[in-house]
């Protein structure tokens, strides 16, 4: 929503929102209005109108007439052309006098000697001025037909070329969403699905999906991706084709099990493009342009406490992934000639590492009437909400998941060493917590990952632990925000106990990624349609353990 002086002087006299208000109370005052039809849309365009638009407007109509008269003073040469004996054409030759051209007939009531005249006019003025501006402008050149004759060729800009495509590194924010520092701050981000390097989405990246997604929800509401494209703006609809022919894709298009991406972040070819807007098939509900994705990655992966330190494997297809996990094979030193070599028993050296997929999955209901009254992108909105929300339910399982109905946390994990608090936060114990998981398992490589995790109170005691009994003040500093503890950070999970805390190598967690965010929509049955609402459903599918008890300490008898 584009702010005016003149919306925003609006809103003030008639919502009573105050002058020094922020642009959001604005929107959502104006957005209040315009749903309880206090605000006219016309009013609203009106309101919403600079005068940079106006005059762009005015250009284009501008240029569109001039183009038209050219045209038409071209046609008219041409007919009049036609008109005159063959003979005496070849007798003038090119040379003919204004007294002849005006015995000519008239065409569509202008005479030849008129439409010649303005002719030879635009050719002598045309080429220093007309010509060179236009050529500035990038909008087409005065060129000359096979007859010799010049007119003006207009291109109109395509709605692509309104937006910028400058991008830039996109970084690991200085902290989480919950304020604490991030451990990878200034870092590049990377999507560990495909091994791209991500980048800060450009004007041209989010204007195209906006235009998806309010194709996708026209879609359910027409139930024809060919009409809901014909229905939409001029610019959304030249956003989309834009995408079809020049934007990577990645989803599902076509027939099969839609669980099966066959787009994978490439362009689409001809036949994918049509199956996209065809009714008998699928349609491109399942599939959508890299850019539109982008704009959920982005929402999960730089605000997690745990989820950005494991170890993500995307896999294409499967319910239950089935690997194995080796133990350490030995040696011995004084080996001599003729004395047989022992043998290493395998007897447990090999044992099954099998993780079960998950679905994690959400649903709203949406009024039809509020998604086609307001002025915000609703869909992204509720889109970024969904990531955010699946982002904090995937840090708790990978803290504290039961294995059974999700994914298995590290507190369920067997194996790791159990260190008895005996219900107090002592330096002791907290190291007892440290030295649980050996130095051979803190490679160069995972050492970053190797964290200590609680809740928020947890991580209160550990750093109010005094200096001593006649002394107040802290162990372990006074710099509460760096949320570090004993040279490692310490992440806060509410899912957890006061009781449990947990010390983990979290690279040596095993994440499987079979699905990301996928968001459906649907308005058919009876009690949609009755209600004049759209369910939207979110869902997504992973597994996951840690690859080892040995990387892991833990403790459930801290204070309660």
């Amino acid at each position: 929503m584009k702010l005016t002086a003149k919306l925003k002087k609006w809103a003030v006299e008639n919502c009573s929102v105050k002058a020094t208000a922020s642009d959001d109370e604005f929107r959502k005052a104006i957005s209040d209005a315009i749903a309880d039809g206090s605000l006219e849309v016309d009013e609203f365009k009106s309101l919403s109108t600079t005068k940079s638009d106006e005059e762009a407007n005015s250009f284009q109509t501008l240029v569109k007439n001039f183009n038209d008269t050219v045209t038409e003073l071209k046609d008219a040469l041409k007919e009049d052309a036609k008109k005159k004996p063959a003979k005496e054409e070849e007798a003038e030759g090119a040379d003919s006098t204004e007294e002849e051209a005006e015995a000519a007939a008239d065409v569509d009531g202008k005479s030849a000697k008129t439409v010649t005249k303005s002719v030879k006019t635009i050719e002598k003025t045309a080429p220093s001025g007309l010509s060179k501006m236009i050529s500035r402008l990038g909008v087409g050149s005065l060129e000359a037909d096979e007859d010799g004759e010049k007119s003006v060729e207009v291109r109109v800009k395509e709605a692509a070329e309104s937006y910028s495509t400058t991008k830039s590194a996109l970084t690991f924010p200085e902290n989480t969403g919950k304020g604490r520092p991030h451990p990878f701050a200034g870092q590049r981000a990377v999507d560990k699905a495909t091994g791209r390097a991500l980048e800060t989405s450009s004007d041209l990246d989010q204007a195209i999906a906006g235009a998806w997604a309010k194709f996708s929800i026209r879609c359910t509401q027409i139930k024809s991706s060919r009409l809901a494209l014909e229905s939409m703006p001029q610019h959304d609809r030249e956003l989309i084709y834009f995408a079809l022919e020049k934007a990577k894709w990645g989803g599902h298009i076509g027939g099969g099990d839609i669980d099966d991406e066959n787009v994978k972040d490439r362009l689409l070819t001809p036949s994918e493009q049509k199956a996209l807007f065809d009714d008998a098939t699928s349609g491109g509900t399942e599939a959508a342009p890299i850019v539109f994705d982008d704009q959920v990655i982005s929402t999960p992966l730089l605000n997690g406490e745990l989820y950005p330190l494991v170890n993500v494997v995307p896999i294409p297809r499967g319910r239950r992934i089935e690997g194995v996990v080796t133990g350490t094979v030995t040696g011995s030193w004084g080996g001599v000639d003729a004395t047989a070599i022992s043998l290493f028993n395998t007897a447990s050296y090999v044992s099954a590492f099998d993780t079960t997929i998950f679905r994690w999955q959400g649903a709203i209901q949406v009024g039809l009437d509020f998604l086609s009254d307001t002025p915000i992108d609703f869909g992204q909105h509720i889109t970024s909400q969904y990531g955010e929300r699946l982002l904090e339910d995937l840090d708790d399982v990978i803290a504290d998941g039961n294995g059974t109905t999700q994914p298995e946390g590290v507190m369920q994990k067997t194996g790791a060493t159990s260190v008895n608090f005996a219900g107090a936060t002592s330096l002791g114990n907290y190291e007892s917590l440290r030295f649980g998981v050996a130095k051979n398992e803190h490679k160069a490589n995972l050492v970053r990952t190797a964290i200590f995790c609680g809740n928020e109170t947890s991580y209160q005691r550990a750093r109010a632990i005094p200096v001593g009994s006649s002394d107040a003040r802290r162990l372990g500093g006074m710099d509460y925000s760096s949320y570090r503890w004993m040279e490692r950070d310490y992440k806060i999970n509410e899912s957890l106990a006061n009781t449990e805390i947990f010390y983990a190598i979290m690279g040596r967690y095993r994440m499987y990624r079979r699905r990301g965010l996928t968001m459906r929509s649907s308005t058919e049955g009876d009690t949609l349609i009755r209600a004049n609402e759209m369910l939207l459903v979110a869902t997504a599918r992973y597994g996951g353990q840690m690859e080892r008890g040995a990387v892991i300490a833990r403790t459930t008898t801290a204070p309660a």
